[in-house]
């Protein structure tokens, strides 16, 4: 529709002072999860353009999932259809831009050169058990960039890890170690043996959710600006002159190396560094 000012679907984002859009229609996603948060964060990723997602995630529909799973519906919680297949092909319906392809496996059963070779801008752990998330996370460090989420009522967290920076697993204690599949949940909080089932709130994952999609578009505009400060010209073998980044125009920082908590009750979000341990078995000294 030439010549009508709202015909462009990214305009309004295009809008946004330093935005690039080609970086982020070319971008690859992996998202890990096919439950609420991930959810949510496929929905964002097609309404921003992003060209590839991949959705992870070898799990059912149920009906507990229906209130904060924006694409499952109630027969596909009848017909226990797959929560990656049926999220890829309605995210698809959402955008025809985006390409959302569906694997249905558990994140144990992916080689991990799947994780290093496949060339993701961003995984996105949106996963509710702690060790399953430290899985993706020993495979997806000092390969690509990991946008942790979690979420238990009212309270949620995100963190990004990149090398050479913290891990999840950097945190972790004997005692969580200890406990690891039985009582914690992606949050931290402690649950119940007989009950093992988080309380979820639509509220609490949208916010989350739209935190990891925001960190990923601040690594994917870094990624490309440091690019191109260093072109490389092939005929003179020299070092080109920095191409100026173009900036975003208000203040930006990753939460690579840190943690994002977030108390719905309060309204509240505290930003904590998230050290490095000496002795990670993800990445030992």
């Amino acid at each position: 529709m030439p010549g009508i000012i709202d015909a462009d679907h990214y305009d309004r984002q295009k809008r946004v002072s330093g935005w690039n859009q080609d970086v982020v229609s070319a971008s690859k996603c992996l998202v890990v999860g096919a439950g609420a948060l991930g959810n949510e964060v496929v929905k964002s990723l097609c309404q921003l353009g992003v060209g590839q997602v991949g959705v992870l995630d070898y799990d059912s529909i149920v009906p507990a999932n229906l209130n904060r799973c924006v694409f499952f519906t109630r027969e596909d919680a009848r017909q226990q259809r797959l929560k990656a297949e049926v999220l890829a092909e309605r995210a698809e319906a959402l955008n025809p831009d985006c390409n959302v392809t569906p694997i249905v496996k558990r994140v144990e059963d992916v080689p991990e050169k799947f994780f290093s070779k496949t060339g993701f801008t961003a995984v996105f752990s949106c996963l509710d058990n702690l060790g399953a998330r430290l899985h993706v996370n020993a495979h997806c460090y000092g390969n690509v960039p990991l946008v942790d989420g979690g979420t238990s009522g009212f309270s949620g967290k995100v963190q990004v890890v990149q090398s050479p920076g913290a891990c999840l697993e950097c945190s972790l204690s004997k005692r969580d170690y200890a406990l690891l599949w039985k009582k914690y949940s992606c949050t931290g909080t402690e649950l119940e043996l007989v009950d093992p089932k988080m309380p979820a709130l639509p509220t609490t994952t949208s916010v989350i959710a739209g935190i990891q999609v925001n960190e990923f578009v601040k690594i994917a505009h870094a990624a490309a600006g440091k690019a191109q400060q260093v072109r490389v010209n092939v005929l003179t073998r020299r070092v080109a002159a920095p191409v100026p980044e173009k900036k975003f125009a208000f203040p930006h920082a990753s939460l690579e190396g840190k943690y994002l908590f977030y108390n719905g009750l309060t309204a509240s979000f505290s930003v904590l560094e998230a050290r490095k341990r000496p002795a990670c078995p993800v990445h030992p000294a």
